[in-house]
């Protein structure tokens, strides 16, 4: 439950390009665009679908997927964002460590959705954008509508927000 107590939250997940996350009611809280990268599929190098430029969600809900939702897109955002009872998990992992979700996904133990840079130099696996729907992986910072002077210093540095936009939370 949001309370309104924190400083400064960072958050994450999928959603359409420039939209806000959703967020359950935040009160007086403001989000802002912290980032966004396109979202990838990560499958094995030798996959028949590894060749692609792109790949339609909808079209992998009946594939193996590995269910790993402190490493990867859960697979529950991915059955919203496709609109399908499908993706059901084909193992699990409930680590962290991106090389070792690589390493599953390389192994052949299921697919994964993840950030394009997270899917970056994996060995054995090759990333593919997902081209429908048109979806990024988004971080937001949340904030007081009148920030702490550190947490505005901190938002306004160089660098750290990239194609930030603020949008009120709901």
């Amino acid at each position: 439950m949001l309370t309104g107590d924190a400083d400064l939250a960072l958050i994450d997940g999928v959603t359409a390009p420039s939209d806000p996350l959703p967020l359950p009611d935040t009160g007086t809280l403001t989000t802002l665009a912290v980032g966004e990268q396109p979202l990838v599929i990560l499958l094995p190098s030798g996959h028949p679908l590894a060749g692609r430029r792109g790949l339609r969600l909808a079209d992998l809900a009946d594939a193996h997927w590995l269910d790993a939702p402190d490493a990867a897109v859960p697979l529950g955002r991915l059955r919203a964002a496709a609109h399908t009872d499908g993706f059901r998990a084909h193992a699990t992992y409930e680590g962290t460590d991106l090389r070792a979700l690589g390493a599953l996904v390389a192994g052949g133990n299921g697919l994964a959705a993840l950030p394009s840079t997270a899917a970056d130099g994996l060995p054995g696996t090759v990333a593919v954008p997902v081209s429908a729907p048109r979806l990024v992986h988004r971080t937001e910072a949340l904030h007081p509508k009148a920030p702490a002077t550190a947490v505005e210093k901190l938002l306004a540095e160089p660098g750290l927000v990239r194609g930030a936009a603020a949008f009120p939370a709901a």
